[in-house]
């Protein structure tokens, strides 16, 4: 299907309120649409269902699904798309004196009153910044999405129910293929400056590390063991026009907490459970930092910093062409693959009204009006197209 196509399918799908996805993984040259022959809303119960999930922030509402059986599945080539300049020169609109920033700077001050007095060990904060653009083309933000990030998550969500979502996301949540997993820890955040070769505050150092040692723990709590674990040195990765910090995480799926007779399927509801919310995302411990964010953020974050991801769908492995293989056919073998990203650098699109959702990890050596200027710095990867 040539690139005009594809995006004239996905603009008539939208015209018929019928929901879709369509994404493009990080440095692939091809991206998937599932597009929903009906209007029919699905839900993921225990994320065994095969299709593409779309989960919010909060574990405790519905997780959406657009069904691979039900859908159109069609696949498009963006090697013409991701040849552009990854962070293109705009003139966005700055919020250097936004009337929010005394907002902002008022939630951070209260957070670390938590976190002096040793109730909470970091909150991941955020705010949502409402923008009016009549005539609004969620499609042509897409093209825009894939071409200036060709190292993120790209993708597009549409339903009559959530309304329309588009991100250029670098975290990854979880991805399962077969009996292991892979998953990360990011945290720390500074702008792009033209190398990755930088120096990190202790904030952002111990920020990384919480991030990390919590997602070991809660790992080996719901069953998987230490020896099974590998994780990478901390390094700086680029994602856009910023610089975070990471840990790569990697195990096995033990099959007698994870897994039922002859499925692969089982593993992922309880590996999610363990990892939804990241502290990258919530804070530490989980369950005093998110209340504190669903009390004091004074607003609903709904998709913003949940997940979403192709969810058991099939794969091909191409195994090595032995002579024995080959005979046998059985050089090539199906499994069943799930990848789920974190919902960050995304936007919603309702009417005419841009919604873009940014925020920050604070720690008890965070200042104010830094969160501030780096909530204002994250949201410079959606301006960047919107105001292209």
């Amino acid at each position: 299907m040539t690139e005009e196509q594809f995006f004239d399918r996905l603009g008539k799908q939208y015209a018929q309120n019928l929901p879709f996805v369509a994404y493009r993984k990080p440095g692939e040259n091809s991206g998937t649409a599932f597009l929903q022959k009906s209007a029919e809303i699905f839900y993921s119960e225990e994320l065994t269902e095969k299709g593409f999930v779309f989960a919010p922030f909060d574990d405790k509402e519905q997780k959406f699904l657009i069904p691979e059986k039900g859908s159109e599945k069609i696949i498009f080539e963006t090697s013409g798309l991701t040849s552009g300049e990854e962070n293109p020169s705009v003139d966005a609109p700055s919020e250097a004196d936004n009337p929010a920033k005394e907002e902002h700077v008022s939630l951070v001050k209260s957070a670390l009153e938590k976190l002096k007095s040793g109730e909470l060990e970091k909150v991941v904060l955020s705010r949502k910044e409402e923008i009016n653009i009549p005539g609004v083309d969620p499609v042509e933000l897409f093209r825009r999405l894939l071409k200036t990030y060709p190292a993120a998550f790209v993708y597009l969500w549409y339903h009559p129910a959530t309304k329309v979502w588009l991100a250029a996301t670098p975290e990854t949540l979880l991805k399962v293929e077969g009996n292991r997993f892979k998953t990360m820890a990011l945290a720390g955040t500074q702008k792009y400056q033209g190398t990755t070769e930088v120096e990190w505050r202790d904030k952002e150092k111990q920020e990384q590390l919480f991030v990390t040692d919590s997602i070991l723990k809660n790992l080996e709590k719901a069953g998987v063991s230490t020896e099974e674990i590998q994780r990478s040195e901390v390094y700086t990765t680029k994602a856009g026009n910023l610089l975070h910090l990471r840990t790569d995480i990697t195990g096995q799926i033990p099959s007698t907490k994870f897994q039922i007779p002859n499925s692969e399927k089982a593993g992922v509801n309880a590996l999610v459970a363990a990892l939804h919310p990241t502290p990258a995302v919530c804070g530490l411990p989980k369950k005093k930092a998110k209340e504190f964010i669903l009390s004091e953020e004074g607003y609903d974050r709904e998709f913003y910093t949940g997940f979403l991801g192709e969810l058991n769908l099939q794969k091909n492995i191409q195994r090595s062409r032995t002579r024995r293989n080959v005979e046998n056919l059985a050089y090539r073998a199906v499994k069943q693959e799930t990848a789920l990203y974190v919902n960050l650098r995304c936007m919603k699109i309702e009417d005419d009204t841009v919604s873009i959702f940014v925020g920050g990890g604070i720690t008890k050596d965070s200042d104010p009006v830094a969160e501030w200027e780096e909530t204002v710095n994250k949201s410079q990867t959606m301006k960047k197209v919107l105001f292209k």
